[in-house]
Formats: C-alpha cells, sequence, structure tokens
C-alpha cells in the first residue's frame, strides 16, 4: 500500500489543532449557561456560555483564578432543552476542551459531573463567603441572605402604603446551596399570608385585643393622672397597634411582631401563628410584666407614707415642746 504523504504545513496544523485540545477541571460561576447570538457570513448562530470561578489545568494542576469562558455552539431546539450539556452554576465539571484563546475555550465534551476537588472547592467557599447571595421573586420581592443571622432579609409592603414591614426567611443556613435549597417552603409560606394579608392582618390583631385588652386597663389603674380612668375598649386596641415585622419559620409558623401603639408603654406585641390550618398559638407582650409598675407605684405610695408618718412625728414632738415650756 503506498502511503499518502500530506504537505508539511497541513501536518503541523493538525499537530497544533490536537495539542489545543485540553482537558480542565471547571468551577462554574452565579450566572450558569446562558444564550448569545453571533452573525457570521450571513448566518446566525446561537451560541450557549457558562463563565468560571476558576479551572484547573488537567497536564499541570494548576489552578487558575480568571473569568474564563466555555462556549458552545447550539440550536434554537437545543436551548429549550437545557443547552445540551446542562452545565448549572456553582458546580464543577471534568470537561474536555479546545483553547480559543488565553481566557476562552470550545466545550467538547463534558466528561465527569459534580465533582470535587479540593481547591475548588476551598475557592468555591471562598466566594460563598465574600458574594451576597440574593433572590428575587416578581411578586414576594428581593431577600439577601444575612450569613449571621442564617436569615434571608427583605422589606415588603402590607396594608400601609407610606410603612414598610421586615421580612425575615429564619432558613438556619448561611451556605449557598443549602440555602437555596431550603428557601423555597419559607416563600411559600410567606406567599400565603401576603395573598391574604387584609383577612391576616385583621385576624392577629382581633386575637391580640381578645388577649391583652386586659392587661393593657390594668396597666392604666396603676398609671398616674387621667389616664387610669379612661379605658382600653376593644375596638380602640385593634385601631392603635400596627404589624412591623414577620419572621417566617419552618413547617409553616410564623411570628408577627406588632408595634403597640403606647399601650404597654413601647413593648413590643408578639403574635405566634401558623398559615398551615390558619392557626393563631400565643400572644405575649415583649418583655412586658405588669407586677414591675405594680412594684414602682408601691415603692412611691410607701415613700409618700413613710414621708407622712416622719412629718406627723414632727409635728407631734413640736407639739410637746411647746406645752412643756408652758
Amino acid at each position: 500500500m503506498q502511503e499518502q504523504e500530506f504537505p508539511l504545513s497541513q501536518n503541523n496544523n493538525l499537530v497544533n489543532e490536537i495539542e489545543k485540545e485540553k482537558e480542565i477541571i471547571a468551577l462554574i460561576n452565579s450566572k450558569g449557561t446562558f444564550i448569545s447570538e453571533i452573525t457570521t457570513e450571513n448566518k446566525s448562530l446561537l451560541v450557549a456560555n457558562a463563565e468560571l470561578i476558576a479551572y484547573i489545568d488537567c497536564i499541570n494542576n494548576e489552578l487558575h483564578k480568571s473569568k474564563a469562558k466555555i462556549e458552545w455552539l447550539v440550536t434554537a431546539e437545543d436551548s429549550k432543552r437545557n443547552f445540551i450539556y446542562n452545565i448549572e452554576k456553582y458546580h464543577i465539571y471534568h470537561l474536555k476542551v479546545k483553547e480559543a484563546d488565553a481566557n476562552n475555550f470550545l466545550l467538547i465534551n463534558v466528561l465527569e459531573r459534580d465533582i470535587h476537588n479540593e481547591l475548588l472547592d476551598e475557592t468555591l467557599k471562598e466566594c460563598e463567603q465574600k458574594a451576597a447571595i440574593v433572590i428575587e421573586d416578581p411578586d414576594l420581592g428581593k431577600f439577601i441572605l444575612d450569613k449571621n443571622l442564617k436569615a434571608f432579609l427583605s422589606k415588603s409592603d402590607w396594608l400601609n402604603p407610606k410603612k414598610q414591614i421586615d421580612i425575615s426567611l429564619n432558613i438556619g443556613e448561611n451556605t449557598r446551596i443549602k440555602a437555596l435549597e431550603k428557601v423555597g417552603a419559607f416563600l411559600n409560606t410567606f406567599e400565603k399570608l401576603v395573598n391574604n394579608k387584609k383577612e391576616w392582618d385583621k385576624k392577629l390583631k382581633v386575637y391580640a385585643a381578645e388577649n391583652l385588652v386586659g392587661l393593657a386597663n390594668e396597666l392604666r389603674k396603676n398609671s398616674k393622672g387621667m389616664f387610669k380612668f379612661i379605658k382600653v375598649w376593644k375596638w380602640r386596641f385593634i385601631a392603635r397597634i400596627e404589624l412591623i415585622s414577620l419572621s417566617i419559620n419552618p413547617n409553616g409558623e410564623f411570628i408577627a411582631t406588632f408595634d403597640d401603639g403606647k399601650l404597654f408603654l413601647g413593648h413590643k406585641i408578639i403574635i405566634n401563628g401558623n398559615v398551615n390550618g390558619e392557626l393563631i398559638n400565643s400572644v405575649i407582650v415583649e418583655n412586658f410584666n405588669i407586677e414591675d409598675y405594680k412594684k414602682v407605684e408601691a415603692v412611691i405610695n410607701e415613700e409618700n407614707s413613710t414621708d407622712n408618718k416622719e412629718k406627723v412625728v414632727e409635728n407631734i414632738t413640736v407639739i410637746k415642746s411647746e406645752k412643756n415650756k408652758e
């Protein structure tokens, strides 16, 4: 068989193409996979892209922390089916690629998925500590994870258009993956409250009034001045208090915090409830003890009575001394 000869330049091109192919272990950034459209020779092509946080070159195990990018051609149909390779954010992949330039790779194949690599796992942890973890819902708003509190925090409209209330989704996690895995159930609880906010607001206020109006009147009796003669009626109690925050807990439970409208001298009203079955479990006045206010009055009264006794003794002594002089 006669050997086929290739021109030297063609051999060199073949070698160069093979040399450009390589394997990398890549950590995908927060954007995941996205589509861009390019036009070449009067043709429009869809290109899937995924940016990297870092990658390891499998030839020398060297870690590269750069904004490199992998890309591959897709069809319109592919774009509806996870872009062929289903590359997801914050996952680590073993990839076969072709180096297009210094920070751009053409994806040839995904060799392994969701693998662990010590260097890239550590890089991911560093990124999670620095980066803000944010979720946005078109109806419920924007939530940012407070890693110290292990809760997603936000502000939301309630019934008063001029005031927003504080929202806390107490997920109990401070890492990105676990936080995002758990937050869905908490958003469902919050959504149930928001969708029926008028009914819940009324229900919570009526419950607080029924259980605390007696305590509010007892506090009035121990106060000074004309306040002790003004009774707090249930309707007035309901009108005075206002929701200021909602804390969402696991299993459909929540804590609603109300401004007391100075019914309890600034102590907040705390109500525990559950959206599953629409239950309200308990209500308290935060850090409030009626006995503390009784003691204050008692001390004042004792001081007044002691002063009166001393004055009486002084008067008696003066009267006796005057009689002795006579």
